[in-house]
């Protein structure tokens, strides 16, 4: 399994859109992830046995009244699904669109 489908799979339950990188379509809430960088966690007889890879997962609506329990909601799945939380970026509001986001930073270690 990717780590793309991994994510998609595990934000599945949360039944709000979910993209990589970019959303597609007309939403007010949704939510977007990219990869920003990855790195061998483990090595074996000169093979790469596990990798880590660190995920940027960005919430954003329009409805100030979802937006903290959007970002508890994916933060907690996130967490329970063994990504682990490497950081997360303060409250934004975008004034041009209107909308508020937050992007929240795991890491998850895949066998390759």
């Amino acid at each position: 399994m990717s780590i793309y489908s991994l994510v998609m799979s595990t934000l599945k339950p949360l039944a709000i859109p979910t993209f990589p990188i970019t959303k597609r379509g007309d939403h007010e809430t949704y939510i977007t992830f990219f990869l920003y960088d990855d790195t061998a966690a483990f090595i074996a007889d000169d093979e790469e046995q596990k990798t880590a890879y660190y995920v940027q997962v960005d919430v954003w609506t329009k409805d100030a009244l979802v937006f903290t329990d959007l970002y508890e909601k994916t933060r907690q799945t996130l967490k329970e699904a063994g990504f682990m939380r490497r950081g997360v970026s303060p409250d934004l509001y975008e004034n041009d669109t209107q909308i508020y986001h937050k992007g929240l930073r795991f890491c998850y270690v895949l066998k390759d």
